[in-house]
């Protein structure tokens, strides 16, 4: 679904809250729902606000042609806000509030500290750098303990909200130049929360190629299919290699292994992505979904340490059931095979970031990635 315009030129002023003013910079597409995703930045009377730049998810103001669309895409803003209160860890980017304004509405969420995951693979592979082990278990411990305070997340009556996010992938991890994790984008997030609007069409929400096997079959998902998606994540951290992006391994023999019933299930899975607008390479990702095996995980763990293959191998089962139980066994068993901050935390994570960033030189720029203040590259880093 495309994004509902906005046609907004760059320096316009979007709206004016709590003694600041919102100034359009750039657009970044649509979010979801045809939600248009924004980075804006605060300022005040007197210059730029210090931390100014922030992102806005937002919807214009309908028009006769477009009105449900709009009062669905506002319910959708509207539920991300009240969802966000009851998320509060640093590894998840804040939602501020929501603005409305000539009747458009936007939800400020605080912008990411660093970049994003999929950036920083697109960096290590300009200049050929591969990701330790541990780097790769210190970022799933993060996003894990994240995960961990949104799954168990209560409302103010101490009944559970079962937060699933439903997306979590390459774009969504965020990683900055010291080692500190984000997630972002609770806005696809499923949830009991009362009055949340639930989806007639049961479809992949994020990233189909970081999507659990149920999430890309059924639909039907829980807290162990974002730990799926994060095994997804890491595994290709680890090696370069998506696990379901492998259409060669999916022949038509392989289809031929499923059973009658199995293959009807696989086809009713991919109409119904169709018929939501999916990519119309989502069908290769459902099929592989449906097929891999065992053999499959365990010749793309081959080459890896002991605790990081085991753990993938347990994030990446099929059934739901064969995976950690929850985000907190996994943060505890990630924990386990770090061992401890004095072994690999924060520091050991900042000091690898610095090695990508020397070895990286020029490509950073060419990639649009920012460089930290007060870190300089030799001429010598810059031409490898």
């Amino acid at each position: 679904m495309a994004a509902i315009e906005f046609g907004v030129p760059r320096g316009a002023i979007l709206f004016e809250k709590d003694g600041f003013k919102y100034e359009f910079r750039d657009s970044l597409g649509e979010a979801h729902h045809g939600l248009s995703l924004f980075v804006a930045r605060r300022r005040t009377l007197e210059g730029n606000h210090p931390r100014g730049r922030v992102l806005l998810k937002a919807v214009a103001a309908h028009t006769s042609q477009d009105v449900r669309r709009v009062k669905r895409a506002r319910q959708k803003l509207e539920e991300q806000v009240r969802l966000a209160m009851f998320l509060d860890h640093p590894a998840i980017l804040r939602v501020h509030g929501l603005h409305k304004a000539e009747g458009a509405s936007y939800v400020i969420t605080e912008h990411p500290s660093g970049h994003s995951v999929r950036e920083l693979l697109a960096l290590a592979g300009e200049c050929g750098h591969t990701f330790s082990p541990l780097f790769v278990l210190y970022l799933g411990a993060q996003v894990a303990a994240a995960l961990e305070h949104a799954h168990e997340a209560k409302d103010e009556q101490g009944r559970p909200l079962n937060i699933v996010h439903r997306a979590i992938d390459l774009g969504t991890l965020f990683v900055d130049w010291k080692g500190g994790v984000q997630v972002a984008d609770f806005g696809l997030a499923l949830s009991s929360l009362p009055g949340r609007v639930s989806s007639t069409v049961h479809r992949p929400q994020g990233d189909a190629f970081y999507s659990s096997p149920e999430m890309l079959l059924t639909g039907r998902v829980d807290a162990r299919s974002d730990l799926f998606a994060l095994g997804v994540v890491m595994l290709e951290l680890a090696t370069g290699k998506n696990l379901l992006d492998a259409p060669d391994e999916v022949t038509d023999a392989v289809k031929d292994s499923l059973s009658r019933r199995q293959r009807v299930r696989v086809r009713r899975a991919i109409k119904r992505a169709h018929l939501a607008d999916c990519h119309p390479l989502v069908g290769d990702a459902i099929w592989r979904a449906a097929t891999y095996t065992q053999a499959d995980l365990v010749a793309l763990m081959a080459k890896l340490p002991q605790g990081l293959g085991l753990t993938l191998l347990k994030l990446l089962q099929r059934s739901p059931d064969d995976r950690y139980p929850s985000a907190r066994a996994l943060a505890t068993d990630l924990g386990r095979w770090l061992g401890g901050e004095g072994v690999f935390g924060k520091a050991q994570a900042e000091a690898e970031l610095l090695v990508l960033m020397k070895k990286a030189g020029s490509a950073m720029a060419e990639l649009g990635i920012r460089r930290p203040r007060g870190v300089e590259v030799s001429d010598e880093a810059s031409t490898h």
